[in-house]
């Protein structure tokens, strides 16, 4: 299959379905809302749609779609606290996130 000259020997096969789980996160985050409001999570830890709202600047029915995107794709938790929800990362996500939020600049 390979050409004779190659110099890898030995090497595994790698499943390319394997990565499905980690290309619908990646997808799902490459968005500047999406890595707006991590990196606001980053930040603070936690916030509510109606704390985002003001540090976006932008409309609540937004930030909450935003919000159920990330949620949905297992990269966000939440915690409801009265009529508020708070929202955080997920600590299994926190490192990628914190990594990919680094190149902002």
């Amino acid at each position: 299959m390979g050409n004779q000259g190659c110099s890898l020997k030995g090497v595994e096969p790698v499943n390319v379905t394997d990565f499905e789980r980690l290309e619908q996160v990646i997808g799902i985050i490459s968005n500047k809302t999406r890595l707006a409001i991590l990196s606001i999570l980053l930040k603070y830890d936690e916030a509510c749609a109606c704390e985002l709202e003001i540090l976006l600047g932008m409309r609540q029915p937004t930030i909450t779609s935003h919000l159920i995107k990330l949620y949905n794709a297992g990269t966000l938790k939440k915690r409801e606290y009265w009529k508020f929800i708070y929202y955080s990362i997920n600590e299994k996500f926190r490192p990628l996130i914190s990594e990919i939020i680094k190149f902002k600049d």
